[in-house]
């Protein structure tokens, strides 16, 4: 028997100026420009990339709903995780496998016939064809690729570009759209301006800066309503204050800390109040690490936008 309990936030989105206003871009341009593009959307740790993602997902599978049904071998998006490593590289043999596997591909390894970083040598590896032969066939309206920084951890500017220009061309040969999602480590690919824009569509995902507690404590009151409505007993908006200081501003990383004050609190049945905030908080030197981690990324955006603007 399976006794799990959901997380009362589990499918759930919390919609919010900065979340809307996010999603609406991506949506918007994923349904209408009529040629193949290369999302790159970055923020800082637990801003709610995640979120999105799901919520990109679930809506495309709506509105494609019709022509999946009629057409089985369609597809709305395929994703996978973006993996770097040590002492060997960015992993795309795993990145494909991922993709073809999300994909319900099968017999992988019989497609493959040998494996190797497309971006060493002129032929393309077995692994590759796949997934571009897979997009061709499914039609996927979105590649998503998650924890995009991996990127980040290859090597010079000059290998990132090439990394750049190589996604842009599976998504030109395949026809899909690529959406990247990463931390601020990705905010580097914005260093190199033009070069980008020829390239990619960005957009930043930012948190709530200082001074906008008022707005938080609306979305702090919008959990707790959503608690409520799953029939926990939650007092959590007088702790609205408390709460953006620990999350930094972040709406996944408030999800995150009151699933921690949740769990602990549902075997005993009490209230979910200000007490068992303190209690279950982040450590201070994770919440230092993420305001340290915005500041740099903050800087990053503002270089591109003076690049941007500048041309």
């Amino acid at each position: 028997m399976n006794t799990r309990i959901l997380s009362p936030f589990a499918n759930w989105a919390c919609s919010h100026p900065y979340y809307d206003i996010v999603f609406r871009w991506l949506m918007d341009r994923v349904e209408s420009l009529s040629e193949p593009a290369l999302f790159l959307i970055c923020g800082p740790t637990g801003v709610g990339k995640s979120t999105l993602s799901d919520h990109l997902t679930r809506e495309l599978a709506l509105r494609m709903k019709d022509d999946m049904e009629s057409n089985p071998d369609l597809l709305h998006k395929v994703y996978a995780e973006a993996v770097y490593i040590p002492g060997r590289g960015f992993d795309w043999d795993g990145l494909f496998r991922s993709l073809l596997r999300d994909a319900s591909d099968i017999l992988i390894d019989r497609k493959v016939s040998r494996s190797v970083w497309p971006l060493q040598i002129n032929n393309r590896s077995g692994l590759e064809d796949a997934v571009n032969q897979m997009l061709l066939h499914r039609k996927p309206r979105v590649c998503i690729i998650d924890e995009g920084g991996a990127f980040l951890e290859s090597g010079s500017d000059e290998t990132l570009l090439k990394i750049i220009g190589y996604l842009k061309s599976l998504s030109n040969r395949s026809r899909t759209h690529f959406v990247i999602l990463g931390d601020y480590r990705l905010a580097k690919m914005t260093s190199f301006s033009g070069q980008l824009n020829r390239r990619c569509l960005f957009q930043h995902f930012a948190n709530y800066p200082g001074g906008s507690e008022s707005a938080f404590q609306k979305i702090v009151s919008d959990f707790e309503c959503r608690m409520r409505e799953c029939g926990i007993e939650a007092d959590i908006t007088p702790a609205a204050t408390m709460l953006f200081e620990q999350t930094c501003g972040c709406v996944g990383l408030l999800k995150r800390s009151l699933e921690e004050s949740w769990i602990a609190t549902k075997s005993k049945g009490t209230v979910v109040d200000k007490s068992v905030l303190e209690s279950t908080r982040f450590p201070k030197g994770a919440v230092e690490k993420w305001r340290a981690e915005i500041v740099q990324g903050y800087r990053l955006i503002q270089d591109y936008v003076r690049g941007h603007e500048s041309q």
